[in-house]
């Protein structure tokens, strides 16, 4: 009896995305048909939630959306939870799929080259105590190093002479007493805004926080679930998967708003008002012009204010937007003159995102040889297919790859992991060796993509620089220009025509054998509930697709509000041209 064949799948990076990609892996394909293992550079699992220690560091996506919809956690004791409930609830995914024997860790990503003779990646790892270098053979290489892998600290003048303590928010000392400290804070984004509530109140604790641009900041009410709550979302059937449910319709509801069309600047108008109302109502009236943008929503990361804005009001919280010129011995300098005395100056400035946050690309060679980085250089930023497949490197995968993030974080990660999984399958089942998306499909794909993007307010010029966008070339990278809905209709089925697809030829000899390229069919569908879901997800696209980018006549796109003459709406690449 023949062996059977199994696929070696390296993950590279040993947080959610990694946990998740080999769950999904395993769901997919069994223990015995995949050989996978997770290189993770730390000496402990959970990526940027065991790194997040500062104080009130809680996700920013409800609970029960930042799971996996097919690992419910009906304990989850709040709304949004804190650090300590997330990491607990992904190292008992590791336990349940007894996952702890697959990672290796301490190592890092040195770089791969993929070998067409052998159909597979050479990928090298280096060892973070000795610096020493190894090599491993993989059929499938998958990047799930997620998107806050790397920290930002800007390169102010003087960093080095302070002579205080200092340290990225994402390092936090949870050795350093902060009672009776003088402390920076630099930056208001998700991290600078969840620390300040947590430490206000400490004795003798002084606080200045430095805010480089305005930023919108919706309210986060976080509350308690209940035991009966909790009962119910345990054992009554179908309870926490509709509760779940509503949750995820009303995020994917709001997406809509970044549509330029006009119901969706209308939409936007509204949650805008609702979002400026309450911060002129939660925070001194002194910061409104500081704090309060003129820019549309969406072209920036709306953050969620769990008190920051509240605490503004306390006599040991101050802020200042005047940039910071330099750092001195003692503290920090900014433009209008004024210098401030610290002991302790925390960098809350984020993370790179658009460089090494939507995949691994530095030292990754694919088909002839080419580096991804260059490749996507050359295209003024990085690009991929649906989110998990870059160009021209066969059998490469990304968890939260190039304009991957649909709707939030939580989901996109649960969504993108089990499609790479079926895609794996797909492989295995029809016995391919290697599989890349076809040149023209990549192209025809970002064109109708990028299209889309402009007719979003993430595409807004009043923007300015964000995270989401190429630092170099302001190409939006991150975000998707659509909702998790719309999403699943272009991926519910994978369409084999669109990539190339290889198969070992026959051969007695096995050192003599070649792939080559095989025509691979996406199955036609005759059954009535398959040719329902395909109606329903045809019509469900076209209605979506319509809310966000058509424009009345007499409106202005992107406006929402009326201005005179016709308007009509710009012609788009369909996505039945894209899919032809």
């Amino acid at each position: 009896m023949p062996t059977q064949r199994q696929i070696r799948v390296a993950i590279v990076g040993g947080g959610i995305s990694g946990i998740a990609q080999a769950v999904r892996l395993q769901e997919a394909l069994g223990h015995d048909r995949v050989a996978l293992t997770i290189y993770e550079r730390s000496d402990e699992l959970g990526g940027v939630w065991r790194d997040s220690k500062w104080a009130g560091a809680a996700v920013d996506v409800p609970s029960h959306l930042y799971c996996l919809y097919s690992h419910l956690n009906a304990g989850f004791s709040s709304h949004w939870a804190g650090r300590d409930e997330v990491l607990g609830y992904w190292k008992r995914i590791v336990q349940r799929h007894r996952l702890g024997q697959h990672f290796v860790y301490e190592v890092e990503f040195v770089g791969s080259r993929w070998d067409p003779l052998r159909q597979s990646h050479t990928i090298t790892f280096r060892r973070n105590h000795n610096g020493e270098q190894f090599d491993v053979e993989a059929d499938i290489l998958i990047s799930a190093t997620g998107a806050l892998n790397r920290p930002i600290t800007p390169n102010v003048p003087g960093r080095a002479d302070f002579k205080g303590l200092q340290w990225h928010s994402s390092r936090w000392r949870t050795d350093v007493d902060l009672k009776g400290k003088r402390i920076a804070i630099v930056g208001n984004g998700s991290s600078g805004i969840q620390v300040i509530p947590h430490i206000a109140d400490l004795e003798g604790i002084e606080i200045v926080q430095f805010v480089r641009s305005p930023g919108f900041f919706r309210p986060k009410h976080n509350y308690q679930y209940s035991t009966f709550q909790r009962f119910v979302f345990r054992y009554v059937p179908f309870a926490l998967r509709l509760y779940r449910w509503k949750i995820f319709y009303d995020y994917d509801y709001t997406i809509l708003s970044r549509g330029a069309g006009t119901w969706a600047s209308d939409l936007r108008a509204k949650l805008t008002q609702g979002v400026i109302d309450y911060m002129r109502k939660t925070m001194p009236s002194e910061y409104h012009d500081v704090l309060i943008p003129d820019y549309p929503m969406h072209c920036k990361r709306v953050a969620y204010d769990g008190g920051w804005l509240a605490s503004l009001h306390k006599p040991n919280v101050s802020l200042t937007a005047s940039p910071i010129t330099r750092v001195t011995e003692n503290g920090l300098a900014t433009k209008d003159g004024q210098e401030y005395d610290f002991d302790i100056i925390v960098w809350a400035t984020g993370f790179e995102v658009t460089e090494t946050g939507v995949g691994l690309n530095q030292n990754v060679f694919g088909e002839d040889g080419r580096e991804l980085r260059e490749i996507w250089k050359a295209a003024d930023g990085a690009y991929g297919y649906q989110g998990i497949a870059p160009p021209a490197v066969p059998n490469y995968f990304i968890v939260l790859g190039p304009n991957a993030i649909a709707q939030n974080w939580g989901w996109t990660l649960g969504h993108n992991t089990e499609l790479i999984a079926r895609i794996i399958r797909g492989m295995y089942d029809r016995a391919l060796s290697s599989v890349v998306v076809k040149p023209a499909i990549m192209d025809s794909y970002n064109a109708f993509l990028n299209q889309r993007l402009q007719q979003t307010s993430l595409a807004s010029p009043e923007c300015g620089s964000s995270w989401y966008k190429d630092p170099e070339t302001g190409k939006l990278v991150a975000p998707a220009p659509w909702g998790a809905i719309e999403l699943w209709t272009y991926t519910r089925k994978i369409r084999w025509e669109h990539w190339l697809c290889r198969r070992w030829e026959p051969s007695p000899d096995a050192a003599e054998r070649k792939a080559v390229v095989v025509p691979v069919q996406t199955p036609r569908t005759w059954t009535p509930w398959g040719l329902f879901m395909d109606w329903l997800a045809l019509r469900v696209r076209a209605r979506l697709v319509r809310l966000m980018t058509e424009v009345k006549d007499g409106r202005e796109k992107g406006e929402g509000r009326v201005k005179g003459g016709e308007v009509k709406t710009p012609t788009l690449i369909t996505p039945e041209e894209y899919l032809a």
